[in-house]
């Protein structure tokens, strides 16, 4: 199960919900257990625990060696400094991953 994905997919359905976990439990703001209703239950049934390709670009950036902080840090040089060096850099990094996962 993808626990993330399935936390998007209950809060799309209009659950308010406070989490789930890879067992398929999930908890409303209250900290009760709703799996067993019905609507829920649909939801699980219907939940497709592949990766989204967000998370498939991520883990793929993150073994290229991009991380977040940096990627935050080169905007805001380009940004507030006028200095795109950073972000050129990444922005080459970015595009050979993405070439790698669509050749």
């Amino acid at each position: 199960m993808n626990v993330s994905k399935l936390h998007t997919e209950l809060v799309n359905a209009g659950f308010d919900i406070s989490g789930c976990n890879s067992r398929g439990i999930v908890w409303d703001k209250s900290n009760k257990e709703i799996q067993d209703l019905s609507d829920v239950q649909a939801v699980i049934q219907a939940h497709d625990p592949a990766p989204d390709v967000n998370s498939v670009l991520t883990q793929e950036y993150l073994k290229a060696g991009i991380i977040t902080e940096d990627i935050i840090y080169a905007l805001w040089k380009k940004i507030m400094q006028d200095d795109t060096t950073d972000a050129d850099i990444l922005q080459v990094l970015i595009d050979q991953v993405n070439l790698s996962m669509n050749p």
